[in-house]
Formats: structure tokens, C-alpha cells, sequence
């Protein structure tokens, strides 16, 4: 339990444990690079730092939104449950992702489900903390808003992908997005199953299945069990129609 006093799950750390903002590999990274170094200290001494396993939750649709998680390593989904029983994906945050900000900001419940897709570390700062970080200092509440349109931005080219792009199109931008989060190294590694990709781009997974035997057939990628090499970046570039 944290200041704020919500309860989360996963892997309590002992105080030496947990992570230093000076030595995370984002201190040159968004608020670290705009807050000053008094609002790093608060941060830094009032953060609380959790290990979820796979297939653990962050939180769950409806739970006071108290704060939100800085990914430090690690996958996680976002999603929500549909009436049919069924899941949607809204997206895959890896590492220097921020989770659930914006229903924290919003002082209300959390809208929907994060679960982790592999071990993640992660840190979780206290809505009660962000206040008083957004009125003390200029720097952070500019990174606060910037965070804000970034999610805003996000949430818009999703609904034009989902709403305008054919399944080919689709699928090409996914691979794209997720390579350029794996560090662009030509390979995806898919940790997460065909189903939940599927619902990420809004089709069946029957139709992604064979979506991505197209791009296969093409040249354009190679698949190997969980894994698919980008091998001819450019044609994907031109079929996502990313700007």
C-alpha cells in the first residue's frame, strides 16, 4: 500500500530495492530531462516500485484510479471487456510507457483492465503526489500536458487505423509500431498471442492469420514460430500509410 493508499498487486520491494530516478535509463527521458531536480528527489522518495508476474494485473476496470505506473522493463496490455464476452486491446505499453494516467488525472476509476504480458517492473506514483508536483513546478505540469496529448494523439490515430485502414494495411502499422518498441532491431518478437493481436487491430484472428501469410508470400516478412523478421521495411512503410 502506498500513499495514496490504493493496494496493488504484484512483488513488494524493500526500500534498497527500488529503483533510483538519477540512475533509471530514462533520466534523460521525458519528466526526468523537463522537472527539476527537487521534483526527481519527491519522486524518487515517495514512488512505489512493483514486479508483476505474467498474466498479473496491474489494476482492473473500475478500481479507484489512485495513480499510475511507469513501465521500467517489461509488456503490458490494456484493454477492456466487451458484452460479448470478448476482449479489446487498446494498446501495448513497454518500457517508458506511463499506464493509467489519464483516468488518474481525471481523479476517477480506472476505465479499463492492464495486465502484464511478461515480467514487468514497474513504478507507481501517487495522484495525491502528481498534484503537488503539477502546482510546484511549471517544467512538470508542461510534461504532465504534454503526456496528456500524447494519449489524446494515440487514442486519435487508433480510431482512424480501426476505422479507414483495411486488415493488410492494419497489420503492416502493428508491425511497424511494435518493431520501432523492440528497438528497431528488423525482428519482431511476439509476446503476446495471434488472438490479442487481432483484437488490438480490430479483425479476427483468422483474417490476421492470413493477412500475415499474404505479407509472407510477398517478401515482406518472415515467420518463424513467435518471431518475424522485417524484411523489406519500405514496402511495409508504404502499405501502413503511417505519415
Amino acid at each position: 500500500i502506498f500513499s495514496s493508499g490504493v493496494t496493488v498487486k504484484g512483488s513488494f520491494m524493500d526500500d534498497h530495492q527500488i529503483p533510483d530516478c538519477f540512475d533509471c535509463d530514462y533520466k534523460n527521458h521525458n519528466v526526468l530531462l523537463c522537472a527539476t531536480h527537487e521534483t526527481i528527489s519527491r519522486i524518487n522518495a515517495e514512488k512505489g516500485f512493483k514486479i508483476f508476474q505474467k498474466g498479473e494485473h496491474l489494476f482492473h476496470s473500475g478500481e479507484p484510479a489512485d495513480g499510475f505506473y511507469f513501465i521500467k522493463s517489461g509488456l503490458v496490455r490494456t484493454f477492456a471487456h466487451l458484452p460479448s464476452g470478448k476482449e479489446q486491446t487498446f494498446a501495448l505499453k513497454n518500457s517508458g510507457d506511463w499506464v493509467g494516467f489519464r483516468d488518474c488525472i481525471s481523479e476517477s476509476r480506472f476505465n479499463h483492465d492492464a495486465v502484464a504480458m511478461e515480467e514487468t517492473h514497474a513504478c507507481f506514483v501517487a495522484s495525491s503526489l502528481i498534484e503537488t508536483l503539477v502546482h510546484d513546478d511549471a517544467s512538470f505540469q508542461k510534461e504532465v500536458f504534454r503526456q496528456m496529448a500524447k494519449e489524446w494523439r494515440e487514442a486519435e490515430e487508433q480510431v482512424v487505423s480501426l476505422g479507414t485502414k483495411q486488415v493488410h494495411e492494419k497489420v503492416a502499422e502493428i508491425l511497424l509500431v511494435l518493431n520501432n518498441a523492440q528497438g528497431n532491431r528488423g525482428q519482431v518478437e511476439l509476446k503476446i498471442t495471434r488472438d490479442i493481436l487481432a483484437s488490438l487491430i480490430g479483425t479476427k484472428t483468422e483474417t490476421l492469420v492470413r493477412a500475415l501469410s499474404d505479407l509472407k508470400a510477398r517478401d515482406f516478412i518472415a515467420i518463424e514460430k513467435n518471431k518475424i523478421d522485417i524484411l523489406n521495411r519500405e514496402a511495409l512503410y508504404s502499405l501502413s500509410k503511417i505519415a
